[in-house]
């Protein structure tokens, strides 16, 4: 599909515009384009009308221009990998046949066209949903689109497969379609890229090899199925090169569902017959003929879903498995598989690998001691071998640590690679510098060659550091260091020949390079002192519980100038930031430490920005190290120092404002009285005959009770008022800001009649009542004594007044606490 943009002249556009204004204006309109004419800016100069009909003119004429986004799979797949390479709008609508569980990208179809969309996101997807994509186009194999947004429309029906064969999957003419195979199961196993855990099947199709990529295996059982004829239906795509070239045809599904066993093994591939490794040869046939044979023996060494060597008495063979098992060097293992020949060496591929419960002991095998000449020959090819050697260099990465040894005049290399199995079980020994003399053990991979004329390159794969052994440091006296010694000696005498000469300029050069020293220690002195100063200013601040906010803000600087400027911030969970942004520096990779909490919880993050180079990976995590316990420290401390808080200042019974509180609170109430006529009121509560109800029905109900008397308070109370609970069954509540006595008095009625109604608890029905005291500031006091002493004086003269309408009339209880059991 070819996108037409119109380039618009700017005498047609001066000629719509003078027929816009019936020719009475001239005007002059300039277009200016940029890059692939996909913006255009229009100024329009008019001589003495407004600009307000150009405005909207212009504005019409962008949206006419915008390039219309492509809706049809057609479209897009029509497209070259040029054309999508320009980020072509696109807005369509198909089925999900698949979701990469790793990554979230969908392959969608519509009818018999499909399509691969990139989209980093899990949204819940599943097979058979209809779902509308927005984004862009993109060159991969064949266009793809990068979607910005996927909206679910609905669950539908998956498409019908199509019967694909092999020679139509290695054409990619059925590319991200959905389709349905048929073959013989070479090989499966678990896959542990693949959440859930999925698996990965071999299947051996009419024409070649296919790899069918199951997402979830659920109940499946892959060791079941080799040798079975199975149909698979799902999603058709491919293994790709670094250049994006086709070389490698997988079947994606979604679930075990998509698998049917057609035809079950004729027997168990493990009962297969065992075949001596030096026989497995024999069974080889061209053109994927070959017999399935079993073989048991020791795995000397293991990659695993990569690569396996077994060896039994004098013989080894190379297996190449998907198996994932926590196999190691040592073990005694069964193999089933095919023979394969490759380059005049005989391995088997499409193995499968399972420990035997018993070890005979024909099966134990011992490192065989070789040289360089008897390794070179080929003979020893994949055999657990040891060999000495003088180490020459030593290279380290993170996947491969190798040692090139000198054995003779001739050097080959030993190494230890992180994929192995025993990689990381057990350490060295004694640290191997050049020049030592060693014992390596391991199995001796040959490379391919003519061995009858010539010797082969070969390489001593070790299974665990434990395989290197020193035998030799090396020696002082070594040639580079002979030679260092000669020209030292030579030195010294040219040196005292004319020593007149140089004497002063040696002096003065090693006087300036000890002052520069010096100047630099007294720095680094200087810098770190005040560095740690800074340190000790913010444990100080984190002791005295200043706010948590600034405490970071000094932490962040801390490490910023610990790192000499590098650009340091925090990211804190919402508990302890609920306003952060999350703002970092763009277009910076950064180092980052995360705060742990007391219990292991994650707090949040703190993190540095990497750009900087005078500073070394070490020297950045030491400091974010010191920075995160810093910031770890605050904010357990400013937990800590919140919870003490609110401990202090609450009643742990009724979650309301204790004593403590209370005091702190009426001050400030005080204060305010006056001011614009208002007035503070302060209510004493005394519950009466609250112990009875102890006595009688326990304190775990006359807590209860206490509970829902407080909670039937404060719902009689303004948005301001404060209760607080000073004692055992005394309750105060501040009124603050009302204008007369009878606002107050009001609030005390409320507060009386909410004991009316019965308090149900436990299943026991209880009548609650209260003395109630009422003192309003200033009339009846100024200060919180006499005010408390006044409502006090009140709630007693209700308490006595309630006492002698009891005994005046003993048959309405005067509002006793009482019960009845359930």
């Amino acid at each position: 599909m070819i996108l037409i943009y119109r380039r618009i002249s700017p005498d047609w556009m001066a000629r719509v515009a003078d027929k816009f204004h019936h020719g009475s204006v001239p005007a002059r309109i300039t277009t200016a384009m940029t890059g692939t004419a996909k913006a255009r800016v229009c100024s329009v100069r008019w001589a003495s009308m407004g600009i307000v009909p150009v405005v909207l003119l212009g504005c019409a004429w962008i949206a006419w221009a915008a390039p219309m986004p492509l809706t049809r799979m057609e479209q897009v797949l029509s497209l070259s990998n040029a054309q999508a390479a320009l980020a072509l709008p696109v807005v369509v609508e198909g089925t999900v046949t698949f979701i990469r569980p790793q990554n979230g990208s969908l392959f969608l179809s519509n009818g018999d066209q499909a399509v691969y969309v990139d989209f980093a996101r899990d949204i819940g997807l599943d097979a058979g949903d209809r779902v509308r994509v927005t984004g862009v186009t993109g060159a991969s194999f064949h266009p793809r689109i990068l979607a910005s947004e996927v909206k679910f429309l609905g669950h539908g029906e998956l498409p019908k497969p199509i019967a694909a064969s092999y020679n139509d999957l290695i054409h990619a003419r059925l590319d991200c379609r959905f389709v349905t195979v048929t073959g013989q199961v070479l090989a499966a196993a678990f896959d542990d890229a693949a959440p859930g855990p999925g698996a990965r099947i071999s299947v051996r199709m009419a024409g070649g090899d296919v790899s069918v990529i199951l997402a979830h295996a659920g109940t499946l059982t892959p060791e079941d199925l080799p040798g079975a004829e199975i149909q698979v239906t799902g999603t058709a795509s491919g293994a790709f090169d670094s250049k994006m070239q086709l070389a490698g045809i997988w079947i994606d599904l979604a679930s075990p569902n998509q698998l049917t066993v057609l035809r079950r093994a004729k027997r168990n591939v493990w009962t297969t017959p065992l075949t001596p490794i030096s026989e497995v040869g024999f069974g080889y046939q061209d053109e994927n003929k070959s017999e399935r044979v079993r073989i048991a023996g020791t795995l000397t060494y293991f990659e695993p879903g990569s690569l396996a060597v077994i060896q039994n008495g004098n013989h080894s063979i190379l297996v190449e498995t998907r198996t994932t098992q926590p196999l190691h060097a040592g073990d005694a293992v069964e193999a089933t598989g095919f023979p394969d020949i490759d380059q005049e060496s005989i391995r088997m591929v499409d193995g499968q690998l399972r420990e035997l419960r018993e070890r005979p002991k024909a099966m134990m095998v011992e490192p065989k001691s070789i040289d360089w000449d008897d390794a070179s020959t080929g003979r020893n090819a994949f055999d657990l071998v040891s060999m000495e050697g003088e180490v020459v260099a030593e290279v380290k990465d993170g996947r491969v640590e190798m040692y090139i040894l000198r054995s003779g005049d001739h050097l080959f290399s030993a190494s230890i690679r992180q994929s192995s199995a025993d990689a990381k079980m057990g350490v060295l020994a004694e640290p191997i510098t050049v020049g030592s003399h060693i014992r390596v053990t391991g199995d001796c991979f040959v490379d391919s060659g003519d061995h009858w004329r010539d010797r082969l390159w070969f390489e001593v794969r070790m299974r665990s550091p434990e395989d290197v052994e020193l035998i030799e440091l090396p020696s002082w006296w070594t040639v580079e260091r002979l030679i260092y010694v000669v020209g030292a000696l030579a030195l010294v005498i040219l040196t005292a020949v004319g020593w007149v000469a140089l004497l002063g300029y040696k002096v003065r050069e090693q006087t300036e390079v000890l002052e520069r020293k010096s100047l630099d220690e007294a720095a680094s002195q200087r810098r770190y002192a005040l560095y740690e100063q800074k340190r000790g200013m913010i444990l100080e601040r984190i002791s005295r519980a200043r706010p948590l906010g600034e405490i970071i803000e000094e932490v962040t600087g801390l490490v910023s100038f610990r790192l000499h400027g590098a650009y340091c911030w925090a990211e804190l969970n919402e508990e302890w930031d609920p306003g952060g942004d999350g703002t970092r520096p763009s277009d910076f990779s950064v180092a980052s430490e995360t705060l742990i909490g007391t219990e292991g919880e994650s707090l949040g993050t703190l993190h540095v920005s990497a750009a900087f180079q005078g500073t070394e990976l070490a020297e950045t995590r030491e400091a974010l190290a010191v920075g995160a316990r810093l910031a770890e420290l605050a904010i357990t401390t400013q937990r800590l120092y919140q919870d003490l808080r609110r401990r202090s200042e609450y009643d742990l019974l009724t979650d309301i404002p204790n004593r403590f509180s209370f005091e702190r609170q009426i001050v400030g109430m005080l204060e305010e009285v006056g001011r614009d006529g208002c007035k503070l009121g302060l209510v004493y509560v005394d519950l009466d005959r609250f112990k009875e109800v102890n006595d009688r029905y326990g304190h775990r109900v006359g807590d209860f009770f206490l509970q829902e008397v407080a909670l039937r308070m404060k719902q009689q109370l303004r948005g301001r008022d404060v209760l607080a609970r000073i004692g055992g069954d005394e309750f105060i509540a501040l009124i603050p800001g009302i204008p007369t006595r009878g606002d107050a008095e009001e609030i005390v009625q409320r507060i009386e009649r909410c004991f009316d109604a019965p308090f149900v608890i436990e299943g026991y029905t209880l009548q609650g009542a209260a003395s109630i005291g009422l003192a309003v500031s200033p009339e009846d006091g100024v200060d919180k004594d006499d005010l408390q002493r006044a409502a006090d004086m009140a709630m007693y003269l209700h308490k006595e007044q309630k006492r002698e309408n009891e005994i005046r009339n003993p048959i309405q209880g005067g509002g006793q606490s009482r019960g009845r059991t359930r």
